[in-house]
């Protein structure tokens, strides 16, 4: 069979255009870091490298999620240990209200420093996060959790409605907690066993009271009244630590599918620069020798054959 010397060119230059192509796509390569420089190239690895890459996206957004969730939760837990530490400092003080030994002016005293710390209390209970929203009113973000009416008296004014983040799939916290968790009412027995439900500030205010009016009695059973309260207070300290324990959990289990996501989308779609460069050297080397017989292919003439 004779082969053409118009043949011999067409073949020639077709090898030259496949060779720059594929160094072309290896220099590209080389500049990504990435064997995927056109999905329509590699259809396949395209498909696992973009779920792959979605899988590692949606971990990421659960770290995010579980991240806000604990910092939220640290800035909760803060303020309950604050108001923790004021109800120990009221429960001392009640104790000393309570003696017998005590005149009633220094009732008095002791029921202005229980004022004001019970008022301190009303602060924390409104406490605000980085973004002006009310950490204790439940979905009612945008206004107090509590407020206090003309009488003095402080009432929840916030919801019970809970704002959930996911942390996996099909799997959510709460973001929120009412602040009827933290701050609860107790049931009070008072005469004839009849129970009475007491709001939270609403046992702190019968011990400023009971102190102004030097009644003794009245002090020794607010002073039970506070010890439940504080002991409240001290199980949502306790939950929030849980919680805490729990979300630090789920974020290394996350961080650790992520890891090994991301080493399986290395393996895939990386490359190894060393044996591209090596690819890159010999397919260029191959390109010269091609360019070399093509040059010489195009000076041929008859009189070169005949010679």
């Amino acid at each position: 069979m004779k082969i053409s010397t118009n043949q011999m060119f067409n073949n020639s230059s077709n090898q030259i255009v496949t060779a720059q192509s594929k160094i072309a796509e290896m220099q590209s390569q080389l500049a990504t870091g990435s064997k995927l420089v056109k999905a329509s190239d590699e259809p396949q690895l395209a498909a696992v490298v973009l779920r792959l890459e979605t899988a590692i996206a949606e971990r990421e957004s659960f770290e995010r999620n579980l991240t806000l969730v604990d910092e939220r939760l640290g800035l909760e837990e803060s303020i309950i240990r604050g108001v923790d530490d004021i109800l120990v400092r009221i429960n001392e003080l009640a104790i000393q209200g309570a003696s017998d030994s005590l005149a009633d002016s220094d009732r008095v005293f002791i029921g202005i420093e229980v004022q004001g710390l019970r008022d301190a209390l009303v602060g924390l209970a409104n406490s605000q996060d980085n973004e002006g929203r009310y950490l204790f009113a439940g979905s009612q973000s945008g206004s107090p959790a509590f407020q206090t009416s003309g009488s003095g008296q402080v009432s929840y004014a916030g919801d019970h409605e809970s704002l959930n983040v996911n942390i996996a799939k099909n799997r959510s916290v709460e973001l929120n907690r009412p602040g009827t968790d933290v701050f609860r009412s107790l049931t009070k027995v008072v005469s004839d066993s009849e129970e009475v439900e007491l709001g939270f500030f609403d046992v702190l205010d019968d011990l400023v009271v009971a102190l102004n009016e030097g009644n003794g009695a009245g002090v020794v059973g607010s002073l039970n009244s506070v010890e439940v309260i504080r002991q409240q207070v001290s199980v949502s300290i306790a939950k929030i630590g849980v919680e805490r324990a729990n979300i630090e959990a789920e974020l290394d289990i996350h961080a650790e599918g992520r890891i090994m996501l991301e080493g399986i989308l290395s393996k895939e779609k990386d490359v190894d620069y060393s044996v591209l460069v090596t690819e890159l050297s010999a397919q260029m080397v191959a390109l010269e020798a091609v360019q070399g017989s093509f040059a010489k292919i195009a000076q041929m003439s008859l009189f070169d054959y005949i010679r």
